[in-house]
Parts: C-alpha cells; structure tokens; sequence
C-alpha cells in the first residue's frame, strides 16, 4: 500500500508595530494557530506532480510499512516543491510592505 503526503503553507505578512499575534482571524472568520498577519496572506499547496507516492518496505511484517529512508524522500520533495512555489511568488510577496496586493 503506497502513501503520500499533503501539505499547505501560509505565508502571512506582518506589518510594521504589529506582531505575530495581531490578527488571529483570517477573512473567513477561522481562528490561526500560531497568530496571523495584519496584511496579505499566500497559501501555496502542495503540488501532487511533485510528490513522489512512497511504496513503504516491502516483505516485511506488517507490509508496506514507511521507512525512514520514505520520510526523508517525501519531506525532501514537500521541500523542493515549496521552495519552488514560494520563489516563485517573491515578485508579489516583496511588493507587500509597499501596500500592494
């Protein structure tokens, strides 16, 4: 039995005198863990193309048990994937402090 990995991330920008407890609801109302941003907010989605799907250890008792070799391939493709994505949207993120969406 395969596994995979699902992931989000928030990038939330924290305007200045404001800090990272400031805005605690997002637009819709849901309460952020860990604080929330008084400006822009960009969420980036793990991308299933760039995930490998991890067939666990085979032979083994139970089967198809996750190795720590497969932890270690899926977190470094959440990774690549999530770096890709957030460079990706630097042009944008960097335009934030100046009040630009």
């Amino acid at each position: 039995m395969p596994y995979r990995i699902r992931y989000t991330m928030t990038v939330d920008f924290v305007g200045a005198g404001a800090g990272p407890m400031e805005a605690l609801g997002n637009t819709a109302g849901q309460m952020l863990p860990g604080g929330g941003g008084t400006g822009q907010s960009k969420t980036f989605t793990g991308n299933p193309a760039s995930i490998p799907v991890a067939l666990g250890a085979t032979g083994t008792f139970p089967a198809n048990q996750l190795t720590s070799g497969d932890v270690t391939n899926l977190l470094n493709a959440m990774s690549a994937d999530l770096s890709t994505q957030f460079n990706a949207a630097l042009p944008t993120i960097n335009l934030w402090p100046t009040g630009q969406p």
